[in-house]
């Protein structure tokens, strides 16, 4: 009888080793979370070059476990427009989000997908601006919401995860969460509107001072100007204790070893010449990724290009999912586990319009070294528009210009731009000397051109015709001219995603924007 019991449990660890359970239970699939700060400068980042002693210890500890990625973008400088394209793989012009206002899409969001391969879902915060349309149900199961002050406290985003850890926990899923946490944006700490807000309850863990920031060289040096970035940088402290109280709650549950962590910033700080912008300073992002016993510790990678629109394919092959139609990024997958990638020559970047539906189109590719804008805009005839004219340093700028012929230049180009620049990033990354003039960058120039205009072509971007006339700026001013009409007629039909636009209030609104340019 013995021998058969031992015959009988050889055949049964045989059993159980074929169905790949041998004395465990199934390896489950990854889960994804995926942490956002708003308005976050790339170099803000202790890990990323910023020389202020203890800025962001936490997101420094994230990337010592992890890889992170110097030479990342976003595909927009403006809220809702860059934080679609994560969730999309499209660019903003294909997807419709051009501004703030909801679309109306043919196509499956990451989120969507997820679900469907039995993914639970959560938005921790700016769920508005994480989804296409306000349908918040068909991409999210948990919806987590804070207003007000509570979006300053790092406790806030600590509760908000341990609760959706629960329901995770019950649905006995994976799970794909993003958690976008407020800070650095604006109010800044000791601003007068956070102080009037009730921001300023919130501390950050320390508190900075003067003599231990500089003013960014894109900026006037001016002690109205350092104040408010040094208020900025206060919040960046507080950003990153926001994003400690979330790793803290991740590590305690039993969810992190087989979690992908990603950290980025949905664009630049909100201050001129970043965000808003396409140059560096507002396309340029921090971006980590953590993955426990998978991804080794401290990797950097200081080559390839990457950028918002490769999110979702990578996120979707980490997963071993399938590939999705229509996506325009490509799975940077192999280059996390440090394999080589020689085809990845640019990024392209748009500006569409402001969150009052202003428009002012801009494109951009930015390789390795430079950087060419085209401004649609910029004959002269179009100031351009956005929220930093209401903040400290624009206003310091344009009091200064009318006596300080250096300021005046420089505050003259912020308003009104040239329809060409490229600049040499790697001598110049702020921006600050435009060569498109000089003869001998006439063939990075010409080479930039023809792959931005390639790569409008391809993606059937409406700006192309404005490029193809870009030494005609009185075809310029017509066709800016419809834009503006078509923009004013959206802002008074079209779903907002903001209280009001310039047309005034926009609750009673309800179209959903179809891209059909």
């Amino acid at each position: 009888m013995s021998v058969y019991k031992n015959l009988f449990a050889i055949c049964l660890i045989a059993l159980i080793s074929a169905c790949g359970l041998s004395n465990r239970v199934e390896a489950k699939r990854p889960n994804v979370l995926f942490i956002t700060v708003d308005d976050m400068n790339w170099n803000s980042v202790g890990a990323f070059g910023c020389k202020i002693p203890d800025i962001t210890p936490n997101v420094d500890e994230l990337a010592q476990s992890g890889i992170r990625f110097e030479q990342a973008y976003v595909q927009a400088p403006n809220c809702s427009p860059s934080r679609s394209v994560f969730q999309t793989s499209r660019y903003p012009h294909q997807s419709g989000m051009r501004g703030f206002y909801y679309v109306d899409a043919d196509f499956k969001t990451l989120p969507e997908i997820l679900k469907e391969h039995g993914y639970i879902t959560g938005v921790l915060n700016k769920a508005a601006d994480t989804s296409l349309s306000p349908d918040f149900d068909k991409y999210w199961d948990v919806n987590g919401k804070v207003s007000g002050a509570e979006k300053r406290s790092a406790d806030t985003y600590r509760k908000m995860l341990n609760s959706f850890l629960k329901e995770v926990e019950s649905s006995n899923k994976p799970f794909y969460c993003v958690v976008n946490v407020a800070d650095p944006h604006k109010p800044f700490f000791n601003d007068p509107k956070s102080a009037k807000q009730g921001f300023d309850k919130f501390k950050p863990s320390k508190i900075f001072s003067l003599e231990d920031i500089e003013v960014p060289a894109f900026l006037p040096k001016h002690p109205k100007i350092k104040q408010e970035t040094l208020n900025y940088y206060n919040s960046v402290k507080r950003g990153d204790d926001c994003v400690g109280a979330v790793m803290e709650a991740l590590k305690k549950s039993k969810f992190y070893d087989n979690t992908i962590i990603v950290f980025v910033s949905d664009h630049g700080m909100p201050l001129p010449f970043a965000k808003s912008t396409i140059y560096q300073n507002g396309i340029r992002t921090p971006w980590i990724i953590s993955w426990p016993n998978a991804i080794e510790r401290g990797t950097v990678d200081k080559t390839h290009l990457i950028s918002a629109i490769d999110f979702m394919p990578t996120v979707l092959d980490l997963l071993n999912l399938p590939k999705e139609a229509g996506m325009n990024g490509s799975s940077f997958k192999p280059q996390i586990f440090g394999k080589k990638d020689t085809n990845r020559k640019y990024v392209f970047a748009q500006f569409d319009e402001n969150a009052g539906g202003i428009p002012r189109p801009s494109r951009s590719i930015t390789s390795k070294k430079y950087g060419y804008v085209f401004n649609s805009w910029a004959t002269g005839k179009y100031p351009f528009k956005c929220a930093a004219e209401s903040y400290v340093t624009h206003k310091t700028m344009k009091a200064l210009a009318e006596t300080d012929e250096i300021v005046a230049k420089r505050f003259n180009h912020w308003v009104y731009r040239t329809v060409e620049e490229l600049y040499d990033y790697e001598k110049d990354p702020d921006a600050l000397n435009n060569l498109i003039e000089d003869p001998a960058y006439k063939e990075v120039a010409d080479e930039l051109r023809m792959e931005l205009e390639n790569w409008m072509t391809e993606t059937n971007d409406y700006v192309l015709p404005a490029f193809q006339n870009k030494n005609n700026k009185e075809v310029l001013n017509k066709w800016m001219a419809k834009e503006d009409q078509k923009a004013i007629d959206r802002s008074k039909t079209i779903k907002w995603k903001r209280f009001s636009n310039r047309s005034g209030k926009t609750k009673k609104d309800n179209k959903l924007f179809r891209v059909v340019d």
